[in-house]
């Protein structure tokens, strides 16, 4: 077995493409057996749509080798922000090749690419399917929330064995569409002094900056538990760059903000990525500014962006969100829409510097 470097290709289809589109299929391979459905299934267009993307944040990929077949890979993430001190690592080899060393070759490497390129902290995930978590007697908990990982998933020992420790849970929660009508009706209301505005693919060039400016409050407002996270920096382009990378993956956001009259400021926003085919759409960004909380704008914004979602893509028949655990009030807004859990996620870190 050997660790290498993989080139991301200009374009697909060709000689030099050939091993990213093997990496696509293997990975493909490895969310299937975990989740036992298609959801988090890429095309090599999407992947390389995604990886293309450079300008903010640098993506190194190596892979694990065994004769002549990939089996594994560790992707490096490094956020371009000023100051920046985190580097974000995903491992993956394939079910039936686990146990072998293979990802600790590859977490190695990934732990290398950190220190050569002198981040201090290294974060790392693991995914626990909500009927994997069932009849677990010992848990791994974060220090903040309620939940807990099964101290006997191999990834979970595979973390705690390399010296990681879990520093956030995340809920994964379903909703199943369309709304009730009658569970709709009790979410309506109307949030005096905003005013609520939606758009499909790009921001409207007047609320572009003050778009941003709440972008860039994702890293710096939500609960981080016990998680070092780099305050990122967003402007027009940024957000215009994330527009045109979702737009190439098929999958533009849809996006509900709510302005607030009086100022003119975007007070709260909520975003889904919606594909042009399949029944799912996943929840981005939801965030209310600190100030313009305990309006019940929350609930407004996704109660709006939901609506819409059913006037423009009346195929999405479910939506996945990601919330922190210790997220009470994000949460709460969730159950009353009727959202189901779905699975945790492990946010595991590591100081190695």
């Amino acid at each position: 077995m050997r660790v290498t470097r993989l080139d991301i290709p200009d374009a697909l289809g060709t000689p030099n493409s050939a091993a990213f589109e093997e990496m696509v299929g293997v990975l493909n391979g490895i969310v299937v057996d975990l989740w036992g459905d298609d959801d988090f299934v890429e095309t090599a267009d999407q992947a390389l749509a995604a990886h293309r993307e450079q300008d903010y944040v640098e993506r190194i990929v190596f892979v694990a080798i065994e004769e002549g077949t990939i089996v594994g890979r560790v992707e490096a993430i490094f956020p371009l922000d000023e100051d920046s001190e985190t580097v974000s690592l995903l491992v993956d080899v394939v079910p039936a090749l686990r146990g072998r060393g293979i990802g600790a070759a590859l977490l190695a490497k990934g732990e290398e690419l950190a220190a050569d390129g002198g981040r201090r902290v290294v974060s790392a995930y693991t995914e626990h399917p909500v009927r994997t978590l069932e009849g677990a007697d010992r848990l791994v908990r974060a220090p903040a929330g309620t939940a807990g990982l099964p101290a006997s998933s191999r990834d979970v020992r595979f973390a705690l064995r390399h010296g990681y420790r879990l520093g956030q849970i995340e809920r994964s929660s379903e909703l199943h569409l369309p709304l009730p009508p009658e569970r709709e009706a009790g979410l309506t209301m109307t949030p005096g002094g905003f005013r609520l505005v939606s758009w499909w693919g790009a921001a409207p060039n007047d609320l572009l900056e003050r778009f941003a400016a709440m972008k860039a409050r994702m890293s710096t407002d939500i609960p981080q538990g016990g998680i070092a996270v780099d305050p990122e920096d967003w402007d027009g382009e940024r957000v215009r760059s994330q527009e045109r990378t979702l737009v190439a993956r098929g999958e533009p956001l849809l996006v509900t903000a709510a302005v607030h009259e009086a100022t003119g400021e975007i007070a709260a926003y909520t975003e889904l990525a919606v594909p042009a085919d399949g029944t799912k759409a996943e929840q981005y960004d939801t965030l209310v500014a600190r100030a313009h909380r305990g309006h019940r704008l929350g609930t407004a914004v996704k109660l709006r962006n939901i609506q819409e979602l059913g006037r423009l893509a009346p195929h999405i028949r479910r939506i996945l969100t990601w919330n922190a655990d210790e997220n009470d009030p994000m949460l709460a807004i969730n159950r009353a829409f009727g959202f189901r859990p779905h699975a945790l996620t492990g946010h595991w870190q590591k100081t190695v510097g």
